[in-house]
């Protein structure tokens, strides 16, 4: 999954192995998801001191900013309530941005690293040969996909399946949207981080669904989740039924 043979891959391995606080390697170990990025540095045997040092800024970046939301959530009800709202509305905000803004620093970085380095990085390396054999096996299967999963070539009945789990799960979700538009939560009780299940919700978790559009909202998502997985196990049979008889005419 990670893609050690990849050239996207290897131009983030090359980024993240400069030495100190480099922008991009900062960008990317601050910007990227917190845990695909720790898993993918430990798979490409990156310096473990070295990520660390780069990963420092993320203090000023996002841990500072939200911490201190966390502490003004108390405050809110010390009297002044707009005034404290209004500043952990900004901390938010300024996290926000930070994180939005490396992530998009780090893609930058990380086209212009392909853009360069894209013929080195896609030559092969000793080490990497089991994967790339794997990857190139799998090419066939991930055709054969894309041409059975093609909108013209499918049946009726499969596009008639995987329309219905597109609308259910736009559905599900529009329910759920529904409680931040609207005054009044149709589908769940509105729960800060600072409330109190005893008090909000009667000691019991599940009072946070509202009856009936809270468990209608979840049923469709679930059925909708269903039929995807589903649909997808299905093209999936037909692709390897298609890529074993095209193998079989072949080999004749």
């Amino acid at each position: 999954m990670i893609g050690v043979d990849s050239v996207p891959t290897r131009a983030i391995e090359k980024v993240l192995k400069q030495r100190g606080l480099k922008i991009g390697k900062v960008a990317i170990l601050v910007g990227g998801p917190d845990w695909p990025t720790s898993v993918t540095c430990g798979i490409l045997k990156l310096n473990i001191p070295q990520m660390l040092l780069g990963t420092l800024p993320v203090y000023i970046a996002s841990i500072a900013p939200q911490t201190l939301v966390g502490a003004l959530i108390t405050k809110e009800s010390d009297g002044n309530d707009t005034l404290w709202s209004a500043v952990t509305t900004v901390c938010t905000g300024v996290a926000a941005v930070c994180q939005a803004g490396a992530m998009l620093v780090a893609s930058r970085i990380i086209i212009q690293t392909v853009e360069k380095d894209g013929e080195e990085l896609a030559k092969p390396r000793p080490e990497h040969a089991k994967v790339a054999e794997l990857t190139a096996k799998e090419a066939d299967y991930v055709q054969a996909c894309s041409r059975v999963e093609a909108w013209d070539v499918m049946s009726m009945r499969r596009r008639a399946t995987i329309t219905t789990a597109a609308y259910m799960h736009l559905l599900a979700f529009f329910l759920f949207a529904a409680d931040f538009v609207l005054m009044e939560p149709v589908c769940f009780e509105k729960f800060a981080v600072n409330d109190r299940i005893g008090e909000m919700l009667g000691g019991n978790v599940l009072n946070i669904v509202l009856l009936p559009l809270g468990a209608t909202s979840l049923s469709i998502w679930l059925i909708a989740c269903i039929i995807h997985v589903s649909h997808s196990k299905d093209m999936g049979r037909v692709a390897r039924e298609t890529l074993l008889g095209h193998q079989t005419v072949s080999t004749e």
